[in-house]
Formats: C-alpha cells, sequence, structure tokens
C-alpha cells in the first residue's frame, strides 16, 4: 500500500473552505515532514480528498507529487481528472512524465464525457488529445462544454458561472 510520506503537496494546492485556506497557500496546519498537525480532526474538505497517485496502485512511484509538483484529483463523479500544479512550478504539468500521461488519458478518454484539466493558479488548460485550450481564469469545476469541430480544432464554452 503506498504511503503520501514526505509528500505534502495537497496541502499547498487545494482550497480548504473549512479552514479558509485558499489554493496555492500552505495550509498553517501543514507540518514539514510529519504531514497533517490536524490530522484526526482535520475537516472534511481534506478527509474526502483522494489523490490519485495515491489511490492507484498502478501508478509508478515517479508520478507522487512531490516528484512532479502536480497532484491528481478528480470530481466525484470520475468525469475530470484534474492536474493541479504547485504554485512555484505552475507548468509542471508540461513536464514529462506528466505530459505524457495526461495526454494519454486524454486520448483514452477522448468523445467519453471525461475530459483531462490541468490548473495552476487561476488558470486552467483543457488537455486534448491533440492540443491543449487555454481557458484564462476558469474555475476547475466550472460547467464545460467541449465541441470538436470538423477540422478536429477543439472550442471550449464556458458557464458563466465558472468565470473568475
Amino acid at each position: 500500500m503506498k504511503a503520501c510520506g514526505p509528500c505534502t503537496l495537497c496541502c499547498r494546492v487545494l482550497a480548504v473552505g473549512e479552514l479558509d485556506k485558499p489554493a496555492g497557500r500552505t495550509c498553517a496546519h501543514q507540518k514539514t515532514g510529519v504531514g497533517c498537525g490536524i490530522y484526526e480532526t482535520r475537516p472534511s474538505g481534506c478527509r474526502t480528498f483522494e489523490c490519485v497517485w495515491l489511490m492507484d496502485p498502478e501508478m509508478p512511484h515517479r508520478f507522487r507529487p512531490d516528484q512532479t509538483k502536480v497532484v491528481l484529483d478528480q470530481d466525484a463523479q470520475g468525469l475530470r481528472l484534474i492536474a493541479r500544479c504547485d504554485p512555484a512550478n505552475p507548468q509542471a504539468w508540461r513536464r514529462n512524465p506528466m505530459y505524457a500521461a495526461l495526454k494519454g488519458y486524454a486520448a483514452d478518454t477522448w468523445g467519453t464525457g471525461r475530459i483531462v484539466l490541468a490548473v495552476a493558479g487561476h488558470r486552467t488548460w483543457l488537455i486534448a488529445p491533440r492540443e491543449d485550450v487555454d481557458l484564462g481564469e476558469v474555475d476547475s469545476d466550472a460547467e464545460l462544454r467541449v465541441v470538436e469541430g470538423p477540422s478536429g480544432k477543439v472550442t471550449v464554452e464556458v458557464g458563466m458561472a465558472g468565470l473568475r
């Protein structure tokens, strides 16, 4: 079974409403080399988070978030794979082996209703098999409508509630 070990990147990249902790800031309760200082009483936002690297027994060690500087997350329905970058490394999702894995997943699931997103700060990208679409400052949980035109060009319509 995998363990977080020294990785605490989720404590930095995730927003935790119950703690008024915005995404991109290290949690006040994170203890270097130890993990969560309030683990037993951590809020539900932390309790329900499932790191994809930790949950996937087949995912190699080289994809551990502190190695790639990317935390892989999914929405509750499993329709969005979200690569959340360390704010100090906002383009980490573009480096291999992470980028190749994200592109591969996008290609494997394209047309099934599943999508791959990368988030760096407030900026979000759709990772499509043939291109990456910069969505600008959009919440990763925003309503998105992905359309592939006859030429293969991908466009994304963002619901108004999802704009920052």
